[in-house]
């Protein structure tokens, strides 16, 4: 989303940038074309200090591999909107007003937030039909 609004920033120039970067990373794309191919669009991110990635398919099978149940992922700044009361005083990104600076909503949107639980062993699952 973030390639695409700098793309059409740039339409009425001309000119097809091939990355996005703030303070905290960069991605730059591959090919240098306006559209996105349906799939198989290859970037090279790097962030300003050590990050790792999760393929999160990956991680729902190891947690099910651990005997927990995947519940919900989320945006991260999503996340943070629906909990501002709980966290707007323990962090040091929000304005006056408890909102998300722009240059932190902007690095916490490249994040996810995951929730798995163990599951309540005195509940049955229901039985499944064909």
């Amino acid at each position: 989303a973030k390639y695409q609004k700098n793309v059409e920033a740039y339409h009425n120039k001309n000119i097809v940038p091939n990355c996005i970067r703030s303070e905290s990373y960069m991605i730059t794309f591959e090919i240098e074309e306006e559209k996105f191919p349906l799939f198989g669009k290859k970037y090279q991110l790097k962030f300003a200090s050590d990050h790792s990635l999760v393929h999160f398919p990956s991680l729902i099978r190891l947690a099910r591999e651990a005997g927990l149940e995947y519940v919900e992922i989320q945006n991260l700044t999503e996340f943070y909107d629906d909990n501002r009361p709980q966290f707007a005083g323990m962090m040091n990104l929000v304005d006056p007003r408890g909102r998300l600076l722009p240059r932190s909503y902007d690095v916490l949107g490249l994040y996810t937030t995951f929730i798995f639980q163990k599951p309540d062993p005195d509940v049955v699952p229901p039985i499944a039909t064909p």
